[in-house]
């Protein structure tokens, strides 16, 4: 059972596309949502004061961890721009000419 798959300079363009028009605002969002989770004093109570600072660490972790997501995206929609323009060169390089 083969598969016939075909990369062209067109879909790694696509894949860019989707990463920088989709994801990315996703995960943006996502960060900015994270604020409005926010538990304003005395939410937690007197009691639950040490919950309070854990829960704003938290917070601060996953909105974190949201902007080393996009920061990834960013270096992959970069590094999927060389593999585009080496594949391009690659589709020229085997373009069949006749004379």
């Amino acid at each position: 059972m083969s598969q016939n798959i075909h990369v062209t300079s067109a879909c790694i363009a696509n894949v860019q596309r989707n990463l920088t028009e989709r994801v990315i605002p996703e995960f943006q969002q996502l960060k900015t949502k994270v604020d409005s989770t926010d538990v304003d004093f005395p939410g937690f109570g007197v009691l639950g004061l040490p919950f309070g600072s854990v829960y704003n660490a938290r917070q601060e972790d996953i909105k974190k961890m949201v902007e080393d997501a996009i920061g990834a995206l960013d270096a992959w929609i970069a590094a999927l721009e060389t593999i585009k323009q080496n594949w391009k060169n690659a589709e020229k390089a085997n373009e069949v000419t006749y004379s």
